[in-house]
């Protein structure tokens, strides 16, 4: 009885310890947790691109070195996650200190839809979540290549769907001052955000 008890015990010290290492103690149980945290140890470095922002002005992502930058990445005709997403962004802008925000820190908002989202629709969609157009910018990636290089360094998903939309994957993507992505939070935990970069700025 006794020697059972010690197999079984054995097995469940042995099953556990290999799951502690597949899910990396644990955090890995979906293939999108492993992936980000596969991300978040690689640190990739963004690729070069130039944006047009709402105000039809063009800039580099190499612009941004030296500050934290946040990221997300939607289109203006969504009309499930994106709003919500952008809301949250929101909420993270407003919880920002004036004085690092645009110094420090940035938030810019990168739709992969560029053929409809113009400048002049994306101020209107910046006008309705209050995006100043300058701490925090929504634009576009016009180049094709150059939007499917950051796309894919980040892992963002975009799929076409058979009513004109898109799928795509959502979270909030925070560059540090060296251009590479450090950290990818669920965007549905603004707060989450805010605390990281209190380690660092507030």
């Amino acid at each position: 009885m006794l020697r059972k008890s010690v197999g079984i015990l054995f097995a469940l010290v042995a099953g556990l310890s290999l799951l502690w290492v597949g899910t990396d103690g644990f955090r890995a149980f979906t293939a999108e947790k492993a992936r980000i945290i596969e991300l978040e140890r690689e640190q990739p470095k963004l690729p070069t691109a130039t944006l047009i922002d709402s105000n039809s002005q063009s800039f580099q992502l190499q612009e941004l070195a030296g500050k934290y930058v946040l990221l997300t990445f939607m289109y203006t005709t969504c009309g499930d996650v994106c709003p919500v997403l952008e809301r949250n962004f929101a909420e993270i802008y407003e919880r920002i200190p004036e004085t690092i925000l645009g110094k420090d820190v940035v938030l810019v908002s990168i739709s992969f839809d560029p053929e409809h989202d113009s400048p002049t629709v994306l101020q209107s969609y910046s006008d309705h979540f209050g995006a100043d157009g300058n701490q925090w910018k929504m634009a576009t990636i016009q180049d094709e290549k150059e939007l499917q290089s950051v796309l894919d360094t980040l892992e963002v998903i975009v799929i076409p769907d058979e009513y004109g939309g898109y799928e795509h994957n959502s979270a909030f993507y925070v560059i540090n001052p060296e251009g590479k992505l450090t950290n990818i939070f669920d965007y549905q935990t603004p707060l989450a955000v805010v605390e990281y970069l209190d380690n660092f700025l507030f």
